[in-house]
């Protein structure tokens, strides 16, 4: 079974969506959101990330531009979350591969 799209314009978005979560700094702030209990502000997130408030506003523009994040302005804030369970399965998936390919090589290591 095929599961990537055969229209061109998708591949597109995908290849997109996949160079969005090809940042560490983006993959830290989604670790961030999916931790939290309720959504964060964008200094909560600069801070837990280690980013300037510039820096975090520009990665999480780009997250909420792919739908990644949700916006929700509160007041004179403007709060985060993770789009779940997207976030969730696509992070859990990778990170699965990631930590199987690593026990492979240091399995093939002894």
């Amino acid at each position: 079974m095929n599961i990537l799209p055969a229209n061109d314009q998708m591949l597109d978005e995908v290849g997109r969506l996949f160079g969005t979560l090809g940042d560490a700094s983006r993959l830290r702030i989604l670790r961030i959101l999916l931790g939290a209990a309720a959504p964060l502000s964008q200094g909560a997130i600069a801070e837990a990330a280690g980013l300037s408030q510039p820096n975090a506003s520009k990665h999480l523009a780009q997250l909420a531009q792919a739908g990644l994040v949700l916006r929700e302005p509160r007041g004179s804030a403007v709060l985060f979350s993770p789009v779940t369970p997207l976030v969730q399965e696509v992070c859990g998936l990778v990170c699965q591969h990631v930590s199987r390919r690593i026990q492979s090589v240091y399995a093939s290591l002894d």
